[in-house]
């Protein structure tokens, strides 16, 4: 099974990388990529919710690491056996299947042990030659294990766990026969008899010899078994040994992992100490099983980055990860990848624009679910087309997902944008980190979170609040934050700076209002207008 390729936005996702996650989730199944699966690092914002049950999607997975997994590297295919499953045909699966060991789990695949050649073996020898006690006897796996047949059935009489050659006389055969056990013996007809009267529970006669009608009729009216065996004494008695079930020698001290277990925490454990370990979920049901063996192969999660190329914003552990796509708008950025991926990148107001024209241009058909979460995207990110990195592209592509969803630009673009402008019920660090992404610009720390409002005055009433969370922030290494509050209706721009503000005055050529404040007309965009301008900030004083 193929490793899952994990369709990933940035981290504090908006709607243009959800909605573009989901349609390339969906363009990547019709082009037969079942194992893709749409992912996202942080939150759903309500607006992007709005949109995603607007047109019955699912949210995408919530996934923030993709360092390889146990169950990206492990043995799905595990030969599991029931505990009633008998030594014999234990070992021969272990010989057939050149295996080290037998998971042993219940009907529901829970685990209950592990057993090996070597549980076997040890079994084998504390058992005497003579007289086997203590084994676990059960009709249907001596049968099995004999290849023998049944003469003589007794319903609903169990064995004792003991087992005892009649090899002596008869007289002498009588003093140590003892109720319940099993027998096993030639064609002694007269200590045939005699076992049977004496109570025992069942007979094996050895080597396919004949047995009398009478001992049968015997046998029938005191309710006991009567088998027999192709084989001679010494291997029926080693046979029946091995006809035990596995429960009875199987180690339930088993070491076991997790499927979501990072290969990097249980490749020391595999190489000072077991040789392998049952993958088992939270209800202790096997999902697979990992070994060294497993470890030598290489094994990588794959990931297509949508709507961002930067090491900062892809998900933790992308270093160890195949990137195998990545689609965006942004500038290209401080990234690399171990082979050559699929890249898309176009000057567009939104990388939903670039999905659904991979559609076209494969092709394949856009279902309306589909159609209006990407419109969705387009017109959460180009803030019904007001932002200034908006294209006709953009126009053109919204155009024609609306025609296939059936909704109405101006309408749906509204609600999207309403939502997105409520703030009353979200805390100051809440709205700072909706979406925010970080900048390493020549040497300096930047952090940038921006809100699209068409209620910017509500926002700017809660200034104090907002310039306490950006000043804890900047404590964590940040040489400046920023706040860039995108006036939709007024088109314009408000911008609150903790650390370095005089020099981003200077650098966005506008005067300081306060300590911490700027006011910018048509600034609608971070990487448009504010990202270019972050090196002079960082030189500035």
């Amino acid at each position: 099974m193929p490793a899952p390729i994990f369709v990933i936005g940035h981290k504090n996702p908006d709607s243009d990388s959800i909605c573009a996650v989901i349609g390339y989730t969906a363009l990547l199944h019709q082009e037969g990529g079942t194992e893709a699966v749409a992912s996202r690092q942080g939150p759903v914002r309500r607006e992007t919710a709005y949109i995603l049950e607007r047109f019955g999607a699912h949210s995408p997975l919530l996934v923030t690491d993709v360092r390889p997994r146990v169950a990206d590297a492990m043995t799905r295919d595990v030969r599991c056996v029931s505990p009633m499953t008998s030594l014999y045909h234990v070992g021969r699966e272990l010989e057939e299947h050149d295996l080290r060991v037998l998971v042993v789990a219940d009907d529901d695949a829970h685990l209950l042990g592990v057993a090996g050649i070597a549980d076997l073996a040890g079994a084998f020898i504390e058992v005497s030659e003579a007289e086997l006690s203590g084994v676990p006897l059960h009709i249907e796996n001596i049968l099995e294990t004999l290849g023998g047949q049944v003469l003589v059935e007794a319903a609903g009489r169990a064995l004792r766990d003991k087992v005892m050659v009649g090899a002596m006389s008869t007289a002498s055969m009588r003093s140590y026969l003892e109720p319940d056990i099993l027998l096993v013996i030639g064609d002694r007809t007269e200590a045939q008899h005699a076992a049977v009267e004496a109570g025992i529970a069942g007979l094996v006669i050895t080597g396919n010899r004949p047995v009398a009608p009478e001992l049968l009729d015997l046998a029938r009216a005191r309710n006991v078994w009567v088998l027999t065996s192709p084989h001679d004494t010494y291997a029926t008695l080693r046979l029946i040994e091995l006809s035990a079930p596995v429960h009875y020698v199987m180690r339930r001290d088993v070491a076991t992992c997790g499927p979501d277990d990072l290969v990097d925490e249980i490749r020391e454990r595999l190489q000072i100490g077991a040789r392998s370990l049952i993958v088992v979920d939270a209800e202790n049901r096997v999902e697979g099983i990992i070994s060294r063996t497993n470890l030598l192969r290489p094994s990588r999660s794959r990931v297509a980055l949508i709507d961002h190329n930067e090491r900062g914003q892809a998900p933790d552990g992308v270093e160890e990860a195949e990137v195998v796509a990545v689609i965006d708008h942004h500038r290209v950025a401080d990234f690399w990848t171990r082979t050559p991926p699929y890249m898309r990148l176009e000057p567009v107001g939104a990388t939903s624009t670039i999905v659904a024209k991979l559609f076209h241009e494969a092709q394949l058909p856009l279902d309306p679910s589909t159609a209006g979460v990407l419109l969705g995207g387009i017109l959460a990110d180009t803030l019904l087309f007001r932002g200034p990195t908006t294209t006709e592209e953009d126009r053109r592509v919204a155009r024609d997902l609306a025609r296939i969803a059936g909704v109405d630009l101006e309408e749906f673009g509204t609600a999207i944008l309403d939502l997105a402008s409520d703030v009353s019920e979200r805390t100051a660090q809440e709205l700072l980190m909706a979406d925010f992404k970080d900048f390493n610009v020549e040497g300096c720390e930047f952090g940038i979170g921006t809100i699209e409002t068409t209620r910017a005055a509500a926002v700017l009433a809660r200034q104090d609040e907002l310039l306490t969370a950006m000043e804890h922030l900047r404590r964590r290494g940040y040489d400046s934050v920023l706040f860039a509050i995108i006036d939709i209706a007024g088109e314009r721009s408000t911008i609150l700076i903790e650390g370095k503000a005089p020099a981003a005055a200077a650098a966005f050529d506008t005067v300081l209002i306060g300590e911490h404040l700027i006011e910018l007309p048509r600034i609608m965009s971070r990487k448009k207008d504010i990202v270019p301008l972050l090196g002079a900030i960082c030189a500035g004083t």
